[in-house]
């Protein structure tokens, strides 16, 4: 059996995979030139349905070129789509959290703006905001000017920011709301208040990196160790392609191989119960 057409099968495959998803990431861009409103839909933390049909293609390209590229078989490559769902979820999920952890991260800016703008012996906090808004960038620029159009148009300004901060899902503004809602009920000291939390979100910030640092170690660990048994199955099909062809075309091989698959994925699901029991 020559090993020259099996190994120009494989590339070809992994060529056209490779391409197709470039293009698709690079085709399904966003516009830059949209309109405010669709600005602030975008802040909140869901998935749009141009993100969910761009991650099912992705994945649908992930699972056939993956399941083709180990096997070299079409029957494989097909049962491989059973992952799409999961995949899907994963791409979901990775959007999700990306957007929440740049939302964290400028959560540190809006209290220094806001604490440098109380210092300034601004007491409107109308002004506060305005000059919040001023400084920030997207998305958190988008959300507090939907906060203060919502404080313009008549509602409380701490009921705005509890009300958006339920909408896009930014916790750390619940206790913004707070500070503001003790303001505006007791009279509080709104500078040494926000000043505190700018002080509590830095320690958490602090200690989130370090928690990530650590986790990332072992995510990385665990990824490795999960692609070896599939690198060393494609090595061995393109350099002995008679001692695995057992696997693939045999009952008992695709029962192994297909124990070898599940293993895999319950390590992975067990280091990644792990790894977000740790960075909660």
């Amino acid at each position: 059996m020559s090993v020259m057409p099996s190994a120009i099968t494989v590339f070809g495959v992994a060529l056209v995979t490779v391409s197709i998803f470039i293009i698709v990431s690079r085709i399904t861009f966003r516009d830059e030139g949209v309109e405010l409103h669709e600005e602030w839909e975008e802040t909140r933390i869901t998935i749009s349905k141009s993100h969910t049909n761009k991650n099912i293609i992705i994945a649908v390209l992930i699972c056939f070129g993956a399941g083709y590229l180990i096997t070299g078989r079409l029957l494989f490559a097909a049962i491989a789509l059973v992952g799409v769902i999961p995949v899907v979820n994963i791409l979901n999920r990775r959007i999700i959290l990306k957007k929440r952890s740049l939302m964290e991260d400028q959560y540190t800016q809006v209290l220094n703006t806001i604490v440098t703008s109380l210092q300034g012996s601004s007491s409107n906090v109308y002004k506060v905001l305005e000059e919040t808004v001023a400084s920030l960038r997207s998305p958190a620029k988008e959300v507090f000017v939907e906060i203060l159009h919502r404080s313009r148009t008549g509602t409380k300004h701490f009921e705005a920011i509890g009300a958006v901060a339920e909408e896009t899902e930014w916790e750390d503004l619940k206790q913004l709301e707070m500070a503001f809602r003790l303001y505006d009920t007791t009279g509080s000291n709104l500078q040494q208040v926000c000043t505190h939390l700018l002080k509590n979100a830095y320690d958490r910030k602090g200690n989130k990196k370090y928690v990530e640092a650590t986790t990332a170690q072992i995510r990385l660990t665990g990824i490795v160790l999960s692609v070896i048994p599939f690198f060393l199955i494609v090595f061995m099909r393109l350099s002995a392609p008679e001692f695995v062809h057992p696997l693939f075309y045999t009952i008992e091989g695709g029962i192994t191989f297909g124990i070898i698959v599940m293993m895999v994925l319950a390590g992975n699901k067990i280091i990644n119960s792990m790894m977000n029991t740790l960075s909660a």
